[in-house]
């Protein structure tokens, strides 16, 4: 069986929206804020509830960006990861027990080493194309073996 995610990428002019994880996967590395779409939920209020619940912000005008499957060699099914993006948020940044929060340079997140890689490589996708993205990561051994993207 399948788990879907949402992340959403929230850009406020050359910042985009963080957060350093506390739980697995990725824990203690700074990416997208997201989560599981909950029973009765359709992908798009999971992206905006998740995005309220960790960081106090309500986001506006919420573009869907693509859908990856992710998968690694202990799973028997792939997770289905619901792309989204944001520039149009109300309210204040607050913490919740999901982790960190912050906004950092877009600039600055490439030379990152703290970020994972799958978030590298789909940052560039998301925020200088405006198409939607199917594809599919792998990961063996906690390392992304493949990446495959089509725009």
């Amino acid at each position: 069986m399948s788990n879907i995610f949402t992340m959403c990428f929230v850009e406020n002019n050359d910042q985009l929206l963080l957060q350093k994880r506390v739980k697995k996967p990725f824990k203690g590395l700074w990416n997208a804020p997201g989560g599981k779409v909950e029973a009765y939920e359709s992908p798009i209020e999971a992206c905006k509830r998740e995005i309220q619940e960790e960081t106090g912000l309500e986001i506006d005008n919420v573009s869907f960006r693509g859908i990856i499957t992710v998968t690694n060699e202990y799973q028997k099914s792939s997770d289905v990861l619901m792309l989204f993006h944001a520039k149009e948020f109300s309210g204040n940044l607050s913490e919740s027990d999901e982790g960190e929060i912050a906004w950092v340079e877009t600039e600055k997140i490439y030379s990152y080493d703290n970020t994972p890689e799958s978030f590298t490589c789909l940052l560039p996708y998301i925020l200088e194309t405006s198409s939607t993205l199917t594809g599919k990561m792998i990961y063996r051994k906690r390392r992304l073996e493949i990446f495959d993207i089509n725009v």
